[in-house]
């Protein structure tokens, strides 16, 4: 063969080895980390609470100052059609804006590639008239400000801050949504379920002592500007009246899957 011919087929084959890298032999037997991360936004700012000036498509101009919410009972599909249910005790995080650390939880789960995540924004029902005793940390209804103790039940969603078009005596707007089925009496139930397809901007591989981190867009602003059109003006303050079966509908509608990062070195920190 002549030379001229050669060298193309030698660059060819470099190419073709230097851009393909072998799939990861992944054991359903063994545990990796995976880690969520939540990075809260505005429309297209950043969030920062007690600062940046926001505008809704109401024309309304306000600040955040408190955003909170449950995640809980985690759900990963894999490529495999299989579905893995984080243990229950295991699976409840409060996410705090003001927390930079909540903003970043992780739970240990098998092995795999996954193409799914799915998870519950609130505290279901079983957990909610669970004895008090049992609920702890995240959970606490007394320590996390996250808790009605005159209507027996959890916020799930605290979103709170100020705006000129509020018609509140202190110009503040106050969305504390809750509500889950009920106990003695039937209520709406505000629990809503988020499925997320990871395929798209990068699925989630999970190996053992390595750990894949999954970064959501969290878009505070949908909860105005979502499926609802929500105006602080008509509603400063909503808790258990108020439009907060909207208002859920459209928080449902805040995460967004905008990319993942495998095979990251665990922090001992």
């Amino acid at each position: 063969m002549k030379l001229q011919h050669i060298l193309p087929c030698m660059l060819s084959a470099c190419i073709l080895f230097s851009c393909t890298k072998d799939e990861p032999t992944l054991d359903v037997t063994k545990n990796g980390q995976l880690k969520i991360k939540f990075d809260q936004i505005v429309g297209g700012k950043k969030l920062i609470l007690n600062e940046t000036t926001y505008t809704n498509n109401s024309e309304e101009q306000f600040i955040v100052s408190t955003a909170k919410y449950y995640v809980s009972n985690i759900v990963l599909t894999n490529n495999n059609g299989q579905s893995y249910t984080v243990p229950k005790s295991e699976s409840f995080f409060l996410i705090n804006a003001a927390n930079s650390e909540s903003l970043t939880p992780s739970v240990l789960v098998p092995e795999g590639q996954y193409t799914t995540l799915q998870f519950n924004l609130g505290i279901d029902s079983i957990t909610n008239t669970l004895p008090v005793s049992e609920r702890t940390g995240v959970l606490d209804v007394a320590g996390n400000d996250m808790y009605w103790s005159w209507n027996s039940g959890y916020i799930f969603f605290k979103l709170e801050g100020s705006s000129t078009s509020s018609t509140t005596a202190d110009q503040k707007f106050r969305y504390h949504i809750g509500l889950f089925g009920g106990y003695d009496t039937k209520t709406v139930n505000n629990n809503k379920t988020v499925v997320l397809d990871l395929s798209k901007a990068g699925t989630a591989i999970v190996q053992e002592n390595l750990s894949s981190d999954i970064h959501l867009m969290v878009d505070l602003g949908k909860v105005f500007d979502g499926k609802n059109k929500i105006s602080i003006a008509t509603n400063s303050t909503v808790m258990t009246s108020g439009p907060h079966q909207l208002i859920a509908e459209n928080y449902a509608q805040m995460f967004t899957h905008d990319h993942t990062h495998n095979y990251q070195k665990i922090s001992n920190e």
